[in-house]
């Protein structure tokens, strides 16, 4: 899901990283390419160019040098450079899931449901998503979902643990953003304390606004779901395996945001600082 996903903090649960068996095999290169495209991973990162155009764009409206604001969004842009950012998280998913359960994860992956599944959470790349799901919004509020399907859809959204999963998103691109700019404009005197006070004062904004957003967007993405099929989804990601997955692929995207951010200040201080 591109707004969930996603986007993230930099974490290291080294508890959930290693499998009971030290000598465990580890998951082969094509098993976990498999998974990352059958997953959404790939979508994932492939958005967060999108999602940092879509802030530029709220800030150039409030910038006091909207030119260098540019500038400097240009040169963040430039350092997500998506290869290597797949490569990050394709080697943390290789460290942390052993051979049996990368198998397990693409058996899942690869059922009736979890395709099926995962071609209606395509929809939210599309570029018509946003007037889909504004139509969408339209007709639910004439034919509101039953009570049954409000229970399982909430279920899910805390499940899975959406609505702080894409707070950490938002967080670290809003971050990364910020500290770019801190950089190209070193007289500002914002501190590091300062920017974190932002922060959560954001996430504390954000997290009521956000929760409603991630239950209404999955009643659009699943609305071709039974309540049952949502409900086994789900019950996919109270298993251990379900709860190791989200953490692991978090914790990797989080080591893939923290990579983009050294490499663009280092751009921009090049660019900025004499």
């Amino acid at each position: 899901m591109k707004k969930f996903t996603s986007f993230y903090t930099v974490l290291f649960l080294l508890s959930t990283i290693f499998s009971p068996f030290s000598s465990a095999k580890v998951s082969s290169d094509a098993d976990v390419s498999q998974y990352m495209a059958l997953s959404g991973i790939n979508v994932a990162l492939n958005s967060i160019p999108a999602q940092m155009s879509a802030m530029n764009q709220q800030m150039q409206m409030t910038a006091k040098d909207p030119e260098q604001a540019q500038k400097v969004m240009n040169l963040l842009l430039n350092a997500w450079r998506l290869d290597d950012v797949k490569q990050v998280v394709f080697e943390h998913i290789k460290d942390n899931f052993s051979a049996d359960e990368m198998q397990k994860l693409l058996t899942w992956l690869n059922g009736d449901l979890a395709r099926r599944i995962k071609m209606a959470e395509a929809k939210a790349s599309m570029p018509s998503f946003n007037q889909d799901l504004m139509n969408y919004m339209a007709i639910l509020q004439t034919t509101p979902p039953t009570t049954e399907r409000i229970n399982v859809v909430r279920n899910f959204v805390e499940t899975t643990n959406l609505v702080e999963h894409s707070l950490n998103i938002v967080t670290a691109v809003a971050k990364g953003t910020i500290e770019g700019l801190m950089v190209a404009n070193p007289g500002q005197g914002i501190n590091e304390v300062q920017i974190q006070t932002q922060l959560t004062q954001m996430e504390a904004m954000m997290r009521p606004g956000l929760e409603q957003q991630m239950i209404m967007v999955s009643y659009f993405i699943y609305q071709s779901l039974t309540e049952q099929e949502i409900a086994q989804y789900t019950q996919f990601y109270q298993q251990p395996l379900g709860q190791k997955e989200l953490t692991v692929m978090y914790e990797g995207i989080g080591q893939a945001l923290n990579y983009w951010s050294t490499i663009a200040f280092e751009d921009i201080a090049a660019e900025f600082i004499e």
